[in-house]
């Protein structure tokens, strides 16, 4: 005999079987941020107009010329060069309705405030990322010489480690602490691991000296030590992906924002509105800042250019 067996998706009922909700939002992916861990910072302090400039002043050459008896050399003429920055205002925010606000099951300010607080994170380190490729200086993998000109095989690897430390040093760049820092992305990551020459590739676990390691480093090469981050700039010039990880020395570049305009979360509550919210509907979440980024030296940092193979 049939049986008329109700099931879960009876149609007499089908609200009986209720959805749970989990009040506990899921993790989002988030890129590792690391430009801004090496920048100068600065502070344009209140009432001191919009802009600041930073002075440098020109080395002499070596004098290889002895006095003259009795003879009283010319003075020397002192030479400088300036460099200036004026911090501009950036902000965002998102709305939210009066019953969003009393309907929702989910803290809706809070998970506001955490994906904006990520998206002013993730825009400070790309405007710096942006300046740094406008203006260090540009190495490419390989035999190529321009980005247009970038193959599949000009990967960054251990020579180009050894290439974009000489350029530094023959510079006179100081290192950030006792070593260089290279920014990379995990596709360089990949390559640098890949590379068998001896001495090369050192990973953290093998250090044989003890000290306070960078944010997120991950390994060493050639007097340079690594940390990973997926915000680096990737273009394709119509045959390969180019990217543009970063060697860099102390002082390469600075960021400055104004007194008193550092990064503010701020959240308007329902009915402070006034006029331009007469019937108390909504509310506010966002942030602003001033900030500007600079170039400081742009021999003092090395954007490679290069292909991978991680793919």
């Amino acid at each position: 005999m049939a049986l008329n067996t109700n099931t879960t998706g009876t149609v007499g009922f089908p609200n009986a079987i209720a959805k749970y909700y989990f009040k506990k939002m899921l993790d989002r992916l988030e890129a590792e941020l690391r430009f801004q861990d090496y920048a100068d910072k600065y502070t344009l302090p209140k009432s001191s107009g919009n802009e600041a400039v930073w002075t440098r002043y020109t080395n002499f050459a070596a004098n290889t010329t002895p006095l003259s008896e009795g003879v009283t050399p010319n003075g020397l003429t002192l030479a400088s060069t300036q460099i200036s920055a004026i911090p501009l205002p950036f902000g965002d925010y998102v709305a939210l309705s009066d019953f969003l606000l009393a309907e929702a099951i989910d803290p809706v300010i809070e998970s506001a405030t955490e994906v904006l607080a990520y998206r002013q994170a993730l825009s400070v380190d790309t405007i710096i990322r942006n300046t740094l490729h406008a203006a260090v200086t540009d190495q490419f993998a390989g035999a190529s010489t321009s980005e247009a000109t970038i193959t599949a095989g000009d990967v960054f690897n251990a020579p180009e480690v050894r290439k974009a430390v000489f350029k530094l040093r023959k510079e006179n760049v100081r290192p950030v602490g006792d070593s260089f820092v290279g920014i990379i992305h995990p596709a360089q990551s990949f390559d640098l691991q890949s590379d068998n020459s001896i001495g090369a590739w050192l990973e953290i676990n093998k250090y044989t000296t003890t000290g306070p390691l960078y944010k997120g480093e991950i390994g060493k090469m050639y007097g340079v030590r690594f940390v990973e981050s997926s915000n680096i700039q990737i273009v394709n010039n119509g045959t390969v992906d180019v990217y543009r990880p970063y060697v860099i020395g102390k002082g390469a570049y600075g960021t400055l924002d104004l007194a008193g305009n550092n990064m503010k979360m701020i959240t308007k509550q329902l009915g402070s509105g006034g006029t331009e919210d007469p019937l108390d509907q909504r509310s506010t979440v966002g942030f602003k800042y001033s900030f500007v980024a600079k170039v400081l030296d742009p021999k003092r940092a090395i954007e490679v250019h290069c292909a991978t193979a991680a793919v």
